[in-house]
C-alpha cells in the first residue's frame, strides 16, 4: 500500500514540473514571438558630427584636397532592410556646392549592421585661401533622426601658401627663440641656388653647454617645393673648452618654411665630431627653434 502511494506521489511531481516547463516555455515564446527587429524604434546621428580640417601642400607646391568621411550610425537594434539617410545641405553653409563632392547623396546603413558613410572631397582649387568654411549638413531619416546629432558641421581651410619661386625672397635676418627659451639669431643668404643659414645653435653651445664658438660656417639647408625643408649632416663650427678646440656637425635637420609670415621652424641635433657624441647621446632631445624675418 505504501509503494503505491509513493508511486502515485511520484507520478502527480513529474506531472507538475512537466506542466511548469511547458507554462515556461510558452510564456517565454509569447514574449519573443510578437518581437519584430523592422518595427523597434531607432534613430539616426551623425559621426563624429564637429570636424576640422585643413589642406596640404603636395611635392610640387600645389594645395591638395581634403578627403574625409560623412558618417551615420543608428541607435537601436539592426534593421532586418536597408536604412537609408538622405544627405541634406544646409543654407548656412559657407562651403558652397562647387567646394565640395559626396561619393554619394544618401547614406545606406546595410540590414543587421549600425552604420554607413560616403566619401567627402573639399576642392582646394575652389576655396579661397586662408578662410575657415563651415559645411553645414542635415539628414532626412524619415523622422528617425537623433535630434541634435542630426547635423554635422565640418570647418575647412585652404592654408594660405606662398611658393618659392626665389630663394632671396627668404634671405635676411631672423630672430626668435629655441625650446630652451634662449633667444636666437640666424642670417639666411643666398649662394648661387643654395640656401644657406648662419647662426644656429650658436646661443646654445655658449650659454647652456658653456663653449666659445671660434670658428663658423653657414649650413647648406635644402628648401622642398612642398614647404618642408632638410639639412644633411654638416660641418657647423668650432669651439674652445679649456683650451682645447672641439668641431661640431649638425644633422638630422628638419622643419618649415613659410614664404608668406616668413618665418622657419628648424629641428636638429649636433655631433661632436671630435669625442663622437651627439646631443641626443646626453639625453637630450633635439633642438628646435622658431624663427621669424626682422
Amino acid at each position: 500500500m505504501k509503494n503505491i502511494i509513493k508511486y502515485v506521489l511520484i507520478f502527480v511531481i513529474g506531472g507538475l514540473v512537466m506542466s511548469s516547463c511547458e507554462d515556461l516555455e510558452s510564456n517565454y515564446a509569447a514574449m519573443t514571438n510578437d518581437y519584430d527587429k523592422s518595427n523597434t524604434t531607432y534613430y539616426i546621428q551623425y559621426l563624429n558630427a564637429s570636424q576640422s580640417f585643413e589642406t596640404a601642400i603636395d611635392e610640387a607646391g600645389l594645395p591638395t584636397n581634403i578627403v574625409t568621411t560623412v558618417g551615420v550610425a543608428l541607435l537601436g537594434a539592426p534593421q532586418s532592410s536597408d536604412v537609408t539617410v538622405t544627405i541634406v545641405a544646409d543654407p548656412s553653409s559657407t562651403m558652397t556646392s562647387s567646394m565640395y563632392t559626396l561619393s554619394a547623396t544618401s547614406i545606406v546603413i546595410p540590414a543587421g549592421l549600425n552604420s554607413g558613410s560616403v566619401s567627402l572631397t573639399a576642392l582646394a582649387a575652389e576655396m579661397p585661401e586662408d578662410e575657415v568654411l563651415n559645411l553645414v549638413l542635415n539628414m532626412d531619416a524619415g523622422g528617425a533622426e537623433a535630434g541634435t546629432g542630426a547635423q554635422l558641421n565640418y570647418a575647412l581651410k585652404r592654408i594660405k601658401f606662398c611658393p618659392l619661386d626665389d630663394l632671396n625672397t627668404m634671405a635676411g635676418k631672423y630672430g626668435g627663440t629655441d625650446d630652451w627659451g634662449l633667444t636666437v639669431s640666424v642670417v639666411a643668404t643666398v649662394d648661387g641656388d643654395k640656401f644657406m643659414l648662419q647662426g644656429l645653435n650658436h646661443t646654445w653651445i655658449q650659454d647652456m653647454w658653456g663653449e666659445g664658438v671660434t670658428d663658423e660656417v653657414p649650413v647648406e639647408v635644402t628648401m622642398n617645393p612642398n614647404g618642408t625643408l632638410e639639412i644633411a649632416e654638416q660641418y657647423i663650427f668650432t669651439t674652445d673648452w679649456e683650451g682645447a678646440p672641439y668641431e661640431y656637425s649638425i644633422l638630422d635637420g628638419t622643419g618649415i618654411w613659410d614664404n608668406c609670415k616668413k618665418t622657419l621652424i628648424i629641428t636638429y641635433d649636433i655631433l661632436n665630431t671630435t669625442d663622437g657624441y651627439k646631443l641626443s647621446d646626453y639625453g637630450y632631445a633635439p633642438i628646435t627653434e622658431t624663427l621669424s624675418m626682422n
